[in-house]
């Protein structure tokens, strides 16, 4: 298939690494993909298996920019495209123009919880298919009623395996906590920090790593986490450490995983966790119930709870053997359900039914 993938994204996430993974994989083995995306792009940085002729830029300036959908349609008929697939809210309705001017069915992916507008209604009418990341996700959809059931499947994320191999524990002194993810509220880090606080007077010499960035243009986030960490005294225990390129190498390092985020569509970095041997305390947001969807697989506490993260976090500190255990059959359970081969057949079968239907 020629397949052209369209995303605007100006930072790399979780949705951002499934559109690499995706295009990558589905370009391993022999479709021709294609990327529309950003100026300055660091997604297009990503693309390794994508060749650079195929990669092109454009403004993507808002929803409204019909001047970029035209210039994207012109593309796609040029290199015979068959499909487009959007992955960002802002870039449905250009994904909608773009095909039909190139005269090409179009589907579109929702990595996120929130409410999408009644206006996709009627802008998305003619979509071939609304794929969701989780059945979370597809749960909201049904609830907003802006699609008609035989449009939406759930295609859940796959994790490169490849790229997070197991590993043993190294033996020391002070075990290492650490958490992965934009230094946003949602992500609740400071639930995190105070988390730490009550580790620290009940299990001294513990090295708290928060690794993320604040894509705030003023850094207000993570001023307020520093300013928390110093307020409590945990300057020597928790550690903002900023974006990482090698996530792999920081999972390795980690001893415990831990999310407390108050959201989460489906949690990919909990996912990357598990599958690097790393065993997960994690809050019950829903996509990370649906990662471990077994108290044998990792532990879930309340939303908002510093209190119980914290009482979690000493359990698995203070016995080895539970971290261990966790460890192999979270990576055993990733493996099974989360494979990135997985994604990219139940992907491919969408898209050959799109375009058979079209």
């Amino acid at each position: 298939m020629r397949i052209l993938q369209l995303c605007s994204a100006s930072s790399i996430g979780g949705g951002e690494r499934h559109v690499a993974n995706l295009s990558n994989g589905m370009a391993k083995r022999g479709h021709n993909i294609f990327a529309a995306v950003a100026p300055n792009s660091p997604l297009a940085r990503e693309l390794s298996g994508v060749p650079a002729l195929n990669i092109a830029c454009f403004p993507l300036r808002n929803a409204i920019d019909i001047s970029s959908a035209a210039q994207i349609a012109k593309f796609a008929r040029a290199q015979g495209v068959e499909i487009v697939h959007a992955h960002l809210a802002k870039d449905y309705p250009i994904a909608a123009v773009a095909a039909r001017l190139a005269g090409v069915p179009y589907v579109i992916t929702r990595h996120v919880l929130f409410p999408m507008s009644r206006l996709h209604r009627r802008l998305l009418s003619n979509v071939g298919a609304v794929i969701a990341i989780s059945d979370a996700v597809a749960a909201s959809l049904r609830q907003q009623s802006i699609f008609p059931e035989d449009k939406l499947a759930t295609v859940r994320y796959g994790i490169d395996t490849e790229r997070f191999p197991a590993h043993e524990h190294a033996q020391r002194d002070r075990l290492r906590v650490g958490s992965i993810g934009n230094l946003d509220p949602v992500k609740g880090f400071d639930v995190l920090i105070r988390s730490a606080a009550i580790v620290s007077s009940k299990v001294p010499g513990i090295q708290f790593e928060i690794v993320g960035e604040d894509r705030n243009r003023d850094g207000q986030n993570e001023k307020n986490l520093r300013r928390l960490v110093a307020d409590l005294g945990l300057e020597e225990t928790v550690v903002l450490s900023g974006w990482s390129n090698d996530v792999r190498s920081k999972l390795a390092d980690f001893d415990v995983f831990v999310s407390s985020s108050r959201s989460e569509s489906f949690g990919a970095a909990i996912a990357e966790a598990m599958l690097s041997s790393v065993p997960v305390v994690a809050t019950e947001t829903e996509g990370a119930k649906e990662i471990i969807s077994h108290p044998s697989l990792g532990l879930l506490v309340p939303l908002d709870s510093p209190e119980l993260l914290a009482e979690a976090m000493v359990g698995l500190i203070e016995n080895e053997a539970e971290r261990e255990r966790l460890s192999r059959a979270g990576r055993e359970h990733v493996l099974k359900r989360f494979s990135l081969d997985r994604m990219i057949d139940e992907t491919g079968a969408i898209y050959h039914r799109v375009i058979a239907d079209a």
